[in-house]
């Protein structure tokens, strides 16, 4: 844990849910996150089965699919898991590697925890969850 992930910093200050930090603190919560790497056509996360990791995409692809219907597709500096991850419930939707996937999680059990450490996170979270949500709701009503 002691070097600086430079390879992780650049995609955490281009998302949203990382606005108003300065890189001093990015560069430690680059820390905090374990590497993740599934190859094209693999499951990531499938939905109605538990899971508390929380995802974040730093290179390549990833179909989200609800109901065996692929709602939306995921790159870099894009998240999942976090629904899983916050109410300890089951994945609300599956996540398939479409090309080779690097990610970086947070470990099982680690969201809650890292949003208490670090509260602006949490506050840029919540847009994202709802955001997300208008989406979905609009094209269930299509």
């Amino acid at each position: 844990m002691g070097t600086t992930r430079e390879d992780v910093i650049p995609t955490l200050e281009a998302m949203p849910l990382f606005r108003g930090l300065p890189r001093r603190e990015l560069e430690a919560i680059s820390q905090q996150f374990d590497d993740a790497t599934y190859l094209a056509d693999h499951g990531v996360v499938t939905e109605g089965m538990g899971g508390p990791e929380f995802f974040i995409i730093l290179e390549g692809h990833a179909a989200v699919i609800i109901d065996d219907e692929k709602v939306a597709t995921l790159g870099p500096g894009d998240f999942f898991g976090e629904v899983a991850a916050l109410d300890g419930g089951p994945r609300t939707a599956s996540v398939r590697a479409e090309t080779l996937l690097r990610c970086v999680t947070l470990p099982a059990g680690g969201l809650r925890e890292f949003l208490l450490e670090h509260p602006v996170v949490a506050v840029n979270l919540v847009p994202e969850i709802a955001r997300r949500f208008r989406n979905a709701t609009s094209a269930r009503r299509r």
